[in-house]
Formats: structure tokens, sequence, C-alpha cells
């Protein structure tokens, strides 16, 4: 069952401060409650809300529909804030307050970064300690339980200014990490409860701004049935099968004419209907208003009220509903079945996460804030950011030795807070690029150059005299929030202000033979062109967590082998003026993400380096077909791939260099049937090997992966010529 529940901040009986237990009172224990149904925790979830449904007036249901839920009290219900984000870490939000017992929490890089790793394991062990640590925030009064996170939009266009928070731009990798996430987040050692509950956002097709004047409160995403079904559907999905996630939030846009969060087609027709879902639904904060106000959908309260609740929409982010719900029920736009649906699906997930139940038996209960930013969390936060560097060029001149002494340059070479991205909390250190290098006993001269939006170029003469005398330059550019962030996109994907020219002027300052690595330190792609050309070598950090600087430093001097690889494509900057922002199209020339554009990326999906080297080769395991060469195929009907369920592989990977190391192994399948992608993702694993170390892995393509999606939004598997991509390998299965 998808669930969600939320307790109160002062609800847990049992919470536990530091190491010592501080006894809070339960509702429950109330005398004039504790012989209640909905007090009994021996009856079903189902049976408890029943009764307390039975006993509030419609007045006091309504009063539950926004985020900032009042106290019952003569039910002794205590108030809930249910607006807490802990995207990747717990994070400033209503519901969360830093300070006291919990200063900070930890700080792992952004989604973006985490995509990079390609180590869906590693994800699911963050999100098992960002829940812990969330946990005892709540334990000392300092956390909700219910969190809005995480955002699984997918990464269409490079000028989105919230890409960063996703994981990327492939439905496949973005379903694997929700898979993950959520269940990292939501199940642990009790079964009984959830650990907190997530909220998979937003619903659907979001993921714009504000741009050429329009902004996400107006924008009405025109989206075929191909592509909903095909790139904006999968990941919410795979939230609501796969990852059980307890909440979906419906977006700002329309779709197709229709608010998100009035969409009774979205919300009931398809998550609820088509793929089960058994959570609640959230509105982003004030789409709630806007059905009326910016979309102009509805023409009154009542029937905005109305229209969003029968559509599916549970709890406001806002106070419309709270403002409004009562005119609308005593009108009879609303009754006290749709009262009852929207409520009784929030108490469910109260009650399970605990809120009525003794908390003496309740282990989550128990978590101190002891349990936050613990010597365990600091190293996965730090295994995290290294796992996420991705090395697009190296000639050769990286790892850097040590004996060096090296000229660090650039906006972000000094970045600390830059490096969280956004949806951050108090980090409880940031040790920046600068701090990194210094950290390795690295001899480092630092200059600045200019900031990020670099439209003062007075600190460039001291980064170019710096650079001339120099035997190795490192330079760390890229973006910050004044350039990308919820709210604001960029119109362009190349540099901001003046960096490109820092980068000429250092460059043209380098004696001869001096390498020149650069660091772009970005959430979004930027047109690395001239890099490609010009440095010596490239790496890519996302925004890297608490510990990027550290990360960075022990990629680029060879005391971690970097395994990132590239969660989305790098444009050319002139892609931005071939495609407008508005059109949702995947397939509108010149195409959008690895598996639609026809044109030259700058830098691929999946593109990343190694100190080392691979080798892959097919091998006979049980069960997969044995291919004793390239050029022999699979011949198989439609009947018989239904019979099979899927076409399985085994590939062995071997280290074949001096270097150990870890490698992502990514398996692709491409088409000649006519629409379908040029390729696309079906199975990722990552492995680490010492040199001459081999490891077999498989991969299984499943018929579900062979079926394309036509123009109505139907699937199918078509005839024809399928390849089967592992790396160097490939295979061809011929479907009759």
């Amino acid at each position: 069952m998808s669930a969600s529940a939320t307790v109160v901040l002062a609800a847990c009986v049992l919470c536990a401060v530091g190491s010592s237990l501080a006894a809070v009172q339960n509702p429950c224990d109330d005398p004039k409650i504790s012989s209640l149904p909905f007090c009994n925790y021996s009856l079903s979830v189902v049976e408890r809300v029943e009764d307390l449904l039975g006993r509030l007036q419609a007045k006091e249901k309504i009063t539950q529909l926004g985020n900032t839920s009042p106290k019952i009290d003569g039910l002794a219900i205590p108030s809930y804030q249910w607006w807490s984000e802990a995207l990747h870490g717990v994070a400033y939000s209503p519901g969360v307050s830093f300070g006291g017992a919990a200063p900070y929490a930890t700080s792992f890089p952004q989604v973006i970064g985490l995509a990079a790793t390609f180590n869906m394991s590693l994800v699911h062990l963050m999100a098992a300690a960002i829940s812990t640590e969330a946990r005892a925030m709540h334990n000392s009064g300092q956390a909700g339980l219910t969190f809005f996170a995480p955002n699984i939009n997918i990464y269409r266009d490079p000028r989105w200014g919230r890409g960063q928070e996703t994981p990327g731009e492939d439905p496949f990798l973005t379903s694997q990490y929700v898979t993950q996430f959520a269940q990292g987040m939501q199940y642990g050692e009790d079964p009984r409860y959830l650990k907190v509950a997530v909220c998979c956002k937003h619903f659907a097709a979001y993921d714009l701004e504000n741009w050429n004047g329009t902004d996400r409160h107006h924008f009405n995403a025109i989206v075929s049935d191909q592509d909903l079904v095909e790139t904006y559907f999968p990941a919410f999905e795979t939230c609501v099968e796969r990852g059980l996630g307890a909440s979906v939030m419906c977006s700002y846009n329309s779709v197709n004419g229709v608010p998100s969060c009035a969409n009774d087609l979205i919300l009931n027709n398809v998550m609820r209907k088509q793929w089960g879902f058994q959570g609640f639904v959230v509105s982003d904060c004030g789409a709630i208003a806007d059905i009326l106000k910016t979309h102009q959908y509805t023409n009154s309260t009542d029937a905005t009220v109305q229209v969003a609740l029968r559509a599916g929409t549970d709890l406001d982010c806002g106070g419309f509903y709270q403002q409004y719900g009562d005119a609308a029920y005593e009108s009879g736009a609303i009754n006290e079945g749709d009262l009852d649906l929207a409520v009784g699906r929030l108490f469910a997930f109260r009650i399970l996460l605990g809120m009525f139940d003794p908390p003496n038996s309740q282990p989550y209960c128990s978590i101190g804030t002891d349990q936050i930013n613990t010597p365990a969390h600091q190293a996965l936060a730090l295994e995290a950011a290294q796992q996420s560097m991705v090395v697009l060029k190296n000639d050769g001149s990286l790892p850097l030795s040590k004996s060096v002494r090296v000229a660090l340059i650039g906006p972000n070479s000094n970045a600390t807070g830059t490096m969280q991205g956004n949806y951050n909390g108090k980090a409880p250190y940031l040790i920046s690029p600068l701090e990194g290098l210094k950290g390795l006993g690295v001899g480092v001269d630092w200059a600045l150059g200019c900031d990020v939006p670099c439209t003062n170029d007075t600190g460039f003469s001291k980064a170019v005299d710096l650079a001339s005398m120099a035997t190795h330059v490192v330079m760390v550019i890229g973006l910050d929030q004044t350039q990308e962030r919820e709210g604001h996109d960029r119109n362009e994907i190349s540099l901001p202000g003046k960096q490109a020219q820092l980068l000429d002027a250092v460059k043209g300052a380098l004696k001869p033979g001096v390498p020149l690595a650069v660091v772009l330190m970005a959430g979004g792609p930027v047109d690395m062109t001239w890099a490609k050309a010009n440095a010596n070598a490239l790496v890519w950090t996302g925004y890297p967590g608490q510990s990027g600087g550290q990360a960075l430093a022990e990629v680029l001097f060879g005391d971690v082998n970097p395994s990132g690889r590239l969660p989305y494509t790098m444009y050319p900057a002139d892609y931005v003026n071939q495609i407008s922002f508005f059109d949702m199209s995947m397939r509108t020339p010149p195409g959008r993400t690895y598996k639609f554009y026809t044109g030259e990326p700058v830098y691929a999906f999946g593109d990343g380096l190694s100190y080392t080297t691979f080798d892959y080769k097919w091998n006979a395991g049980e069960g997969c077909v044995a291919v004793g060469d390239n050029s022999k195929s699979l011949r198989v009907s439609r009947a018989q791939l239904e019979a099979l369920g899927s076409v399985n592989y085994s590939v062995t990977v071997t280290n074949t260099g001096s270097w150990s190391g870890a490698v992502s192994v990514l398996a692709f399948m491409k088409s000649d049937v006519p629409g379908a992608p040029l390729k696309q993702l079906f199975g990722f694993q990552k492995v680490f090997l010492d040199p001459k170390q081999s490891a077999n892995l498989f991969f299984a393509a499943s018929r579900q992966h062979f079926q394309s999606v036509d123009t109505q939004g139907k699937k199918s598997i078509a005839p024809g010529n399928y390849w089967i991509q592992v790396e160097t390998l490939e295979h061809r299965v011929n479907i009759i």
C-alpha cells in the first residue's frame, strides 16, 4: 500500500533528544479519547480513520485541508505543519528549524550529482541517512515527517532552473532513482510504520519556471499522449508502483488546458485508477489559488474548491481550501463525502507514521540528535561526492602530482554555499575546492578572477599574473543560484558574463606546456566547447555538497579514481535558438535529450572517463543469450518475447588498467522501428574492480523495454531490428 502519514511536531511520546529520552504527551493518552476506536492501534487503519471522521464536524475537517493544520481541541489532535523539505538532506522549510539540539543536517550532493553516480544502492543509503536525521529532528521538535521530495520531473530543456534538483533527462534513470529514494526514506526496521513520508513532485509535465514572459503559474503545457506516456509519466508511475511513494504533488502548470491540481484525468483516472495510487495528493504551494487566479479555469472560489477536491487534490499547500471551504460546503459545491475522502487519506497517513500509537513501541521515536551528521553520514556524503565527479576530458595530465604547486583560479574556486545547490539545509561544514586542495597538503596560489555573474573583469589581472607564473593551473568555473534556481530559468547555456573571457585570458598567459584543468561546477548543462578544444582536462562536479571540495581535490590528485557519468546532454550554445522552451514535444527538431537529439552534443549523456581502462565481453551466463560474436543475432517472434518476458544478457567486465576503480556499465537499446527513440537506457550497474579483476554483470531487456509508444499513447512491440548495446558490445535482436 502506498502510504503517507505524518506526525505532529509534538506528537511522538517518547522522543530522543541527543541520547536521552524526553516524555512528550501522546494525544491518545488523554482520558477523554484514550478509549475511542481511533486510538485503538489493534484496529485497522481504515477502521480507525472511519471512527475519527465520524467524530469531526465538517468545519473541523476543512481546517485540516491546508499544510498548516490547526489543532482540534475536542479530540486533542495537535496542530501539524505538513511542509518539510529533504531533497538531498533535511532542508530549510516551514516545518524545519535548525538550532538547539539540531543545529545542522548532513548536506549530500545536489540530486543531479547523485544521478551522475549511477549508483542506486548509494542513493538508498543516502535516503536512509536523511530519514534518520529527519526523525531525529522531528523527535526534538524541529521537523515534520512529511517531506516534499523527490523532484522527479524530466530535465527536457537545458534552460530549466530546477533541473539541478532532478536525476536528469532520462526516464529510466529517474525511475530507478525514485524507487531507491522513496524506499530508503520511508521504510526501515519497523514494517508497521513509515519512518517518514515522501512526496513525488511535480505531476505533471512541469519543467519551466519563467521564460519569455510566461511563468509556471500561467504556463499551459501542451503535451501529446505519446510524450506523456513515454517521457513525462514513467517516473511518477514508478514512484507509485515500486517506490510506494506516500504522496504526489500536483504542479502549478496546466496540462493541455487543465490545471494539474484540477486535472481529474491525470490524478484520478491515470494515477489512482490505472496505477493504483493509494496515497494523498498535495498541491504545489499556492497552486489551488492558481486554478482561479492565473489559469482562470474556474470563475468562483466555490467552483475552485470543488474542482480541485474532486480531481483528487487532498491537501492544499496554501490557505485556499481553509479560507473558502466553509462557503463551498454551505453552498453545496462540496459535500461531506468530498471532505471525508480527502481528510480520511490525510489522517490515514498520520496514523501510519505512529501519531496515535504508543511511542514506547516505536523504534523511530528513539532516534536522537546524536544520529545527525555522524561519522558514517559524513563518510557517505564524501563518497557520494567522489562518485558524482565526471571527468569529461583528460589528455593524461590528470591526476596531478601532489608535489606540484597549483594556481587555482575561477569564480567557484572557493565556493561553499554554492556546492549545496538549492533546497538545502544548514550544513555542518562546507569544504571548498581551495580548502580541499589545501587539505591534501598541496601548495596553492589562488585568485578569484570574478564572481559567477562575472560582469566585472577587474580581478582578471591578478588571475592572469598568477597563471603566467604557474606550472599547473586549475580553473573552477560555472553557475550558482544567481543563474539557475526555482523561479528563474536561463536564456543561454553558455558561461555567464565574462567567464569565457577569463578562460581565454588565463589560457593566453600560460607558458608553453603548462596544463590547464577546467572544472565546471554547475547544476545545468553549459556549453563546454571551448574547454573541449583548449583545456587539457575537464571535470564536471554538479553541486557536490558539504565535502565537495575535498572530493574534487581527491579526484584531481588521484586519491580517488573518477567514476561518474553525465546524467544529461551538454548541447552547443545555439541549441536554445533552435527550439522554443514552450515546446513540450520531445521530437521537435533538433530533438530533446539523448533519446531524440539529432545534433552533435558537446558531451553526451553517459559520458565519463576513468584513470583506468575496462574491457567488455559477452559471456554465456545461465538463461542468457549466447553471443558468439557481434555479427550473430537472435530472431524471436512477439509471442515468444511475451512468453519469455525478457531477453537476458551476461557481460564480463575486466579492469585492464593499473588503477583500482569503479565503473558504471550502461545498457542501451536502439531499433529501426519508425518513430522510436534513437536509443534508450534500459539497465546499468556499478562495480568496483582491482587491476585485472573481472565481474559478470546481468542485464535483462524486458518486453516492456522493447515496447514503442505510438502517437495515441499506446504501447506495443513492433516488428523490426533491435540492437542491445552494452558499452562497446552490440547484439541484434530481430522481432517478427
